[in-house]
């Protein structure tokens, strides 16, 4: 699988990932083709079956962000958009046996999308998607309660981008399915 771990800083949104491409018994190390993507003003992280991503890195036209409410926005421009595109590129995404989750970041908001096509938001603003998810958002959870009580407010960015560092690190060493090297994006809000 992979680990895409994400946190949600005051004005910025920060998601990191690792570059293991894993295709049955075969483990490939693949950094040009990367797991976070830019799709017009979004950040995009792909986790699982192949195609759906594709779809969307490629083919994929966002909504320009309006400014309104980012989950009405996502419920009502966002997954509407990334259904048209997988019906106009042939991918049934509520086929049996589809599997894949997204982290979406716009405007500095982070979503999770699962395969679904759900929507949800964390309340501790860490995010992880992958098989080695469980490792990366321990990690990044338990340091953001700790600058939070320590500073009492939420990371700043060169800590939450170290965590982010860090996090992928640990999943790489408990998870077989997670690889350096890594990738780090940061997107800032208007």
């Amino acid at each position: 699988m992979t680990t895409i771990a994400a946190y949600q800083g005051k004005g910025f949104a920060i998601l990191g990932a690792d570059s293991q491409i894993t295709d049955g018994d075969k483990r490939i190390i693949s950094p040009s083709t990367p797991k976070i993507v830019k799709v017009g003003k979004y950040l995009l992280g792909v986790c699982g079956d192949v195609r759906p991503g594709d779809v969307l890195a490629y083919n994929w036209k966002p909504p320009l962000y309006d400014g309104t409410d980012p989950v009405m926005f996502m419920g009502k421009k966002v997954i509407p958009s990334i259904i048209k595109a997988f019906k106009d590129n042939g991918y049934d995404y509520q086929k049996e046996g589809a599997s894949f989750a997204y982290l979406l970041a716009f405007n500095g908001n982070i979503f999770e999308i699962g395969n679904d096509l759900g929507i949800s938001q964390s309340q501790d603003f860490t995010y992880g998607i992958g098989s080695g998810s469980p490792y990366a958002i321990s990690y990044l959870t338990s340091m953001a309660d700790v600058y939070s009580e320590a500073v009492g407010e939420r990371m700043n960015i060169d800590t939450a981008t170290n965590a982010i560092k860090t996090a992928l690190v640990l999943s790489a060493k408990f998870d077989v399915n997670t690889s350096a090297p890594f990738q780090v994006e940061i997107q800032f809000s208007r």
